[in-house]
């Protein structure tokens, strides 16, 4: 096969080239799938309120300029516009004439007050895919509730089951990563591909309705099943200490068994009926772990992990994100990449995506507010400059900077 790795640049013909979206997202979940939809060549026009989306403002800051913001909304282009006012909303249902795709995310309810629902959208655009992403849906009992990632992974059973992973632990773990709001993007943006293909092939737009909750739900295929049927007879998949540091290694099957006993020098535990079976070593496979950490915490994590691939089990070391600066596997398939923003250059992890044929790439440019306010309105509408400084004067632009 081709060296594909070359093809995680943003200079060749891409899958979403000449697709327009129109974004209406803030936070991760909507932002994540649109940017998603950039790194495939999408033009991607951001539309936020005078002082930008709320994540512009979240932590970490490199000179007020928010990292996260930077590494889920590069590649986009940022148009400015105060919704309340009733020239905004006329602007957005021009510009959705002459767009392919419109995300947004805000509560249930409040894009059919500014004018914007599908119904409404749908008018100007009957081959508009729109795509709502919330945390419960829009329809239900539950779908006004207020919602962000942890709401979400506290009301789902997701905190709840990594709770039951972790022992004799009495409360669940503090969030992690936002899990609920990149799995509703990643979602989202699949859901958006295939209302694009059902287009190509029949002319007809259509609305999705994307709930966090609903993906959550949807990932936890195994511990659903185990919950339902009472049965907690599974293995959970742990950290082992070495000298300095923590190793995993992950038997699945007899040879990987036996291979481990020969490893840490225990042929013994062959003998063993707690791991004399695969149903046993299930059953018992804590057990089976602190019998293996008795020989790791006599390693450093090099000889552990050499003694453990010599036989080819399945097994790593537990890195932190500095680590991976230098992981030869990321830059063999050049993952981490640089943007510039309004503070200068920030390393992001690269568009997951490698096609052997076109092209993907993180956008390399972070647009500050309101950038594309002109230009926008120029090349899309055709508006005059004095209708443009009109706009401005009336507050319906918001302040546009440029980097």
């Amino acid at each position: 096969m081709q060296d594909m790795e070359a093809n995680r640049q943003p200079t060749g013909p891409r899958v979403l080239d000449d697709v327009r979206v129109l974004d209406f997202t803030a936070v991760i979940a909507g932002s994540y799938c649109t940017r998603m939809m950039a790194d495939l060549g999408a033009e991607v026009l951001k539309v936020e309120g005078p002082g930008g989306e709320i994540l512009r403002h979240a932590g970490p800051l490199r000179n007020q300029a928010s990292a996260l913001f930077s590494s889920i909304n590069c590649g986009k282009r940022s148009l400015s516009l105060d919704l309340k006012k009733p020239a905004a909303i006329d602007i957005c249902k021009r510009l959705v004439e002459s767009h392919d795709v419109v995300v947004e995310n805000y509560s249930p309810g409040v894009m059919q007050r500014l004018g914007l629902d599908y119904e409404s959208l749908r008018a100007v655009n009957p081959r508009l895919v729109m795509c709502s992403i919330s945390g419960y849906g829009q329809t239900g009992p539950e779908a006004g509730r207020p919602a962000y990632a942890p709401i979400v992974q506290a009301t789902s059973g997701f905190e709840a089951l990594y709770k039951s992973t972790q022992g004799d632990r009495d409360r669940p773990l503090n969030m992690g990563p936002p899990v609920a709001d990149t799995a509703a993007g990643q979602q989202a943006f699949g859901a958006v591909m295939a209302a694009l293909y059902y287009r190509e092939r029949s002319g007809i737009g259509q609305y999705i309705d994307i709930a966090m909750q609903d993906t959550l739900l949807s990932t936890m295929h195994k511990d659903f099943q185990i919950a339902m049927l009472d049965d907690a007879n599974d293995r959970h998949y742990g950290p082992l200490q070495a000298q300095d540091g923590f190793v995993i290694v992950v038997p699945l099957n007899q040879h990987h068994f036996e291979s481990l006993m020969a490893c840490i020098e225990r042929p013994d535990l062959h003998e063993d009926e707690r791991f004399a079976s695969l149903s046993a070593r299930i059953v018992n496979y804590d057990a089976l772990q602190s019998e293996v950490e008795k020989w790791t915490m006599t390693q450093t994590c090099e000889q552990a992990l050499t003694a453990f691939e010599a036989r080819k089990l399945p097994s790593a070391r537990y890195r932190s994100f500095p680590d991976l600066a230098d992981d030869p596997q990321l830059l063999h398939r050049d993952m981490l990449t640089e943007v510039v923003d309004e503070a200068g250059p920030l390393l992001v992890p690269n568009s997951p995506f490698l096609f052997s044929h076109t092209h993907a790439a993180i956008g390399k440019s972070v647009s500050a507010i309101g950038e594309h306010n002109r230009v926008t309105l120029s090349d899309y509408l055709d508006f005059s400059a004095n209708e443009i400084a009109a706009l401005e004067a009336d507050g319906t632009l918001g302040p546009a900077k440029s980097t």
